[in-house]
């Protein structure tokens, strides 16, 4: 089982550096790959046929090690190889979905990517809140690994809010099952309450404390009006950037945490649960109703109970939305039609 662990980190004056030269070393070779292959092929869409996995990655060496050797021996090369791989992530997105490559800018591209080479790739003991990996020794953490013996697989450093956090992936023994409840729950999405839920036996109504939601989102339009009065790249921007990506901040966390605990609830008194397909986009083209939606995160929830449950051993149906539930009779299965609605 594949599981990653978010939590903040606080690097100190050195490591700072370093982490941000990664993010910069980063962003300057991914935009550097997608010039150069446009320069050789034009469009990247319709030349599909021309570009292999393998010529992407022999840009590694014969562009980054020869053009810009002194940039390379910046940034170790794990992120040079994960450039690489953003690069092919993004080309596949353009060719499958259409989706634009666009050129990684400074205030947006602060990420970089560690994974594992070799064994002596990350350093943790069991309960440490420090870990080690590629040129950052014994980075401070929030809080310890929640898992003893985990096998650490990739390490992700990313600013915002001017912190840093630190997504740490590890493949552990799959759970035990748990034992059975003989329970099912069956759960429908909604605006005025956001997940209502019956067992055959209680009704189940759960939703966010909207007062909390509103002095969040009010908090977002205040310091979003706040950075419109600054001027561009200048410190009071810098700030005022920072104090709406904290405020952007907050308002997840809350959502974040509502949700989890709400999941982690369900899977402790079900086995199964059956959920409605989602169909948003009715609502939020509706503009009466686009804001309360996005508000709340149905596909957050959607994700969080599949992903829990089948950790668990445990099963989760998710009904078509086309599936006349409301014009069934639960005695015959007759399903009503026309005039009969």
């Amino acid at each position: 089982m594949v599981l990653t662990h978010k939590t903040e980190c606080f690097p100190n004056d050195s490591q700072k550096k370093i982490i941000e030269t990664n993010f910069g070393m980063r962003r300057f070779f991914f935009n550097k790959t997608i010039k150069y292959l446009k320069d050789k092929y034009g469009d990247l869409k319709e030349n599909k046929a021309l570009i292999t996995k393998q010529e992407v990655y022999s840009l590694r060496k014969s562009l980054f090690r020869e053009q810009y050797n002194e940039k390379t021996k910046l940034a170790p090369s794990v992120v040079l190889d994960t450039t690489m791989e953003d690069v092919m992530f993004a080309l596949k997105s353009l060719w499958k979905r259409g989706r634009k490559i666009e050129l990684r800018k400074k205030k947006f591209s602060n990420t970089c990517r560690y994974f594992k080479k070799n064994e002596t790739s990350f350093r943790y003991k069991n309960g440490s809140k420090y870990i080690s990996t590629t040129r950052l020794n014994d980075l401070k953490l929030a809080e310890s690994l929640r898992w003893n013996d985990a096998e650490i697989k990739t390490i992700t450093i990313k600013k915002f809010a001017n912190r840093y956090f630190v997504s740490i992936t590890c493949e552990i023994p799959d759970s035990k099952p748990v034992k059975s409840k003989h329970r099912h729950i069956g759960l429908d999405w909604g605006l005025s309450t956001y997940i209502t839920g019956f067992d055959g036996e209680y009704f189940v109504k759960e939703d966010f404390n909207n007062k909390t939601l509103s002095k969040l989102d009010k908090k977002i339009a205040k310091r979003q009006r706040a950075l419109s009065k600054k001027v561009e790249k200048s410190k009071n921007f810098e700030k005022a950037t920072a104090k709406l990506q904290q405020a952007y901040l907050d308002f997840n966390n809350y959502r974040h945490d509502f949700v989890y605990k709400l999941v982690n609830d369900l899977s402790k008194e079900y086995d199964t649960a059956t959920i409605e397909g989602l169909g948003m986009r009715f609502v939020t083209s509706n503009k009466h109703l686009a804001h309360r939606a996005k508000q709340k995160p149905f596909y957050l929830f959607k994700a969080t109970l599949i992903n829990k449950f089948n950790a668990l051993g445990k099963k989760v149906y998710v009904v078509p939305r086309n599936y006349p539930s409301t014009q069934t009779c639960n005695a015959c299965d007759n399903i009503k039609i026309d005039k009969e609605k």
